[in-house]
């Protein structure tokens, strides 16, 4: 019989070296993915390891990994708030589509403004959109005792939905588009490129901010503590004057928050508009959701882990465009170095027992 025993003694040197080990694995399980979906395999596996040196400017390369590591952390650090206190907030791109949804309101609301002063109102509309679509589970979990998982997850596809009838309805733009889209905003109310050609625009360092502000807060004040207890110890938030419902509301109103704040970064930066959901939405809620559980709810890690996952699609374009290998490979290696890193973290907390059952009167021995 094989059980899980708690470890005595955990030091940060036994996660570092869990982390590696995970690292290798899924570097591993990367080359043997490789090596069956490419003719060429070694080619394809230095073109994704060294994509930003080839072929296009390698600005416009790194711009592409900057910009998806930028929504993937600011998502991910937001549903980390919920997960440390066992909250499963899992409709986060749900939430990305009713920011944007927010955001363009916002945009209308103000009357179609055309200068820069408009633009911090029209995010915050946008955050507000999803913190409010968030609390629509939220609401559910504390009154109904609905399972939090199953509805905001149906959620999203809710959300997505609204965002098409939007698009081929009240909001309908030009009729000679190829797509269901709205009428654009102006330029002049878009945030800045940073550098011509590339990815790189202003409305990064307005989540970056974000990230930051947030990152501070679960790891030095209270709130990131009442988080760490309701974690490791959910029967201690009881006693240390807590409230579980007020935990529920929190974490669903901050997740709802981040994820509708780069729901509106988005489309006032990349798009500059809203568009039919299946043109529009990249599945960043989805990605952020292995993120959080790469970076092991820690804000260093969701950094570095939404950086790796954000090179490793992008190179994955890449090599789909030159070698004509299937993109599908960069989902391949996500849930490779998800299972890699779970699996090491609960072996980081917990070691195998192995026993043996001789005779019904006797209790286990022991083998190792």
């Amino acid at each position: 019989m094989i059980t899980l025993e708690r470890r005595a003694n955990v030091t940060h040197w036994t996660s570092l070296r869990s982390i590696g080990i995970a690292l290798i694995i899924t570097m591993l399980v990367s080359v043997l993915v490789l090596f069956i979906m490419s003719d060429q395999p070694a080619q394809a596996i230095w073109q994704m390891l060294t994509f930003p040196w080839q072929g296009r400017r390698m600005e416009v390369q790194l711009g592409l990994v900057l910009q998806q590591t930028a929504y993937l952390a600011t998502i991910a650090i937001g549903l980390s708030v919920g997960f440390r206190a066992n909250v499963w907030n899992i409709g986060a791109e749900g939430q990305f589509a009713l920011g944007s949804i927010g955001a363009y309101t916002g945009y209308l609301l103000l009357g179609s403004p055309e200068t820069l002063w408009a633009l911090p109102a029209i995010l915050a509309a946008g955050m507000i959109g999803g913190c409010l679509w968030a609390l629509i589970p939220a609401a559910l979990r504390v009154t109904c005792n609905t399972n939090e998982l199953l509805t905001s997850l149906m959620l999203v596809y809710i959300g997505g939905h609204l965002l098409t009838y939007l698009c081929i309805g009240p909001w309908k733009g030009d009729p000679k588009a190829g797509q269901a889209e709205t009428y654009p905003l102006p330029d002049s109310l878009r945030p800045a490129t940073l550098i011509s050609g590339t990815e790189l625009h202003a409305g990064l360092f307005i989540l970056l901010v974000a990230f930051i502000i947030l990152a501070a807060i679960l790891l030095f004040t209270l709130l990131g503590y009442r988080l760490r207890v309701a974690q490791h110890t959910p029967r201690a938030e009881r006693f240390a004057g807590f409230s579980p419902n007020n935990t529920v509301w929190m974490s669903f109103a901050i997740s709802g928050a981040m994820a509708g704040l780069a729901g509106a970064v988005y489309m006032t930066a990349e798009t500059g508009k809203l568009i039919q959901a299946e043109n529009y939405l990249e599945n960043f809620g989805f990605a952020a959701i292995v993120i959080a559980f790469l970076g092991r709810l820690n804000p260093i890690g969701i950094l570095l882990a939404a950086f790796m996952i954000s090179y490793v699609n992008v190179g994955a374009s890449y090599i789909q465009a030159a070698l004509r290998v299937d993109d599908s490979v960069a989902d391949l290696i996500e849930v490779a170095a998800l299972f890699s890193f779970l699996g090491t973290a609960t072996l980081d907390q917990y070691q195998l027992k192995f026993t043996r059952t001789l005779r019904k009167s006797r209790g286990p021995e022991v083998l190792s």
